[in-house]
């Protein structure tokens, strides 16, 4: 709860519009019938080394060595389209590449979409589109049917917080970068590499934070 508040009051997000669009989701969802049970994603997971993509500029090497199981943060799964790999899940707050969101899907990748309050109408809009979906929302104490609560912030922390309640036994990150660059797997940039701005680098900070606090309770290995 501390962790959230403080993650609300620096950026000036907004609890209500957070808890607005995890209750849309929970709706929509409920509607749909196009989830997955949690238990049948737990199979994928426990009990094994799972590795972890982020968008970071590392992505261009550690894409290629990324193995079963693993779990992408939204854009990243592009970055392994494009060499012919499919992911098990994907972490995303919908910001990312949509259509390559929707094409793994298709292919069988489970999504983890997560609701807050900056993203009511891609909800609305994608959401009906996706298959094999997990929802998830940030308020900590906020108690919906159909939603879940993990822990983390960005997508690929938030990746690392899901695998660790899932029972992994190993996590092995690549992609995760917490400098002041980003990747075009993280933002719709004209090169590959830019720098980031201080709205990213502020989420770095936290997700590297988060992910340092996970540490004290799972095994973490960074690709090199």
């Amino acid at each position: 709860m501390n962790i959230y508040y403080k993650i609300v009051e620096d950026f000036g997000f907004s609890v209500e519009k957070d808890i607005e669009s995890a209750k849309i989701l929970n709706d929509l969802v409920e509607n749909l019938k196009n989830t997955i049970s949690l238990e049948k994603v737990k199979r994928i997971i426990k009990d094994k080394d799972v590795y972890i993509l982020g968008a970071g500029p590392s992505i261009f090497k550690h894409r290629y060595r990324i193995k079963n199981p693993n779990v992408v943060a939204d854009g990243a799964c592009r970055a392994l389209l494009e060499i012919g790999k499919v992911p098990d899940i994907i972490v995303s707050d919908l910001d990312g590449d949509i259509e390559a969101l929707l094409e793994c899907n298709k292919k069988g990748s489970v999504i983890f979409v997560h609701a807050h309050g900056d993203n009511i109408e891609k909800i609305k809009k994608i959401v009906p589109k996706l298959k094999n979906v997990v929802p998830t929302h940030q308020v900590p104490n906020l108690k919906l049917e159909n939603l879940y609560y993990f822990g983390g912030f960005t997508d690929g922390d938030r990746a690392c917080y899901i695998s660790y309640h899932l029972g992994a036994k190993k996590l092995i990150l690549g992609g995760m970068d917490f400098g002041d660059k980003i990747s075009k797997y993280s933002r719709n940039i004209n090169k590959d590499i830019d720098f980031a701005d201080e709205f990213k680098k502020k989420k770095l900070y936290y997700a590297k934070y988060l992910i340092e606090l996970l540490s004290k309770k799972i095994d973490i290995e960074f690709l090199e």
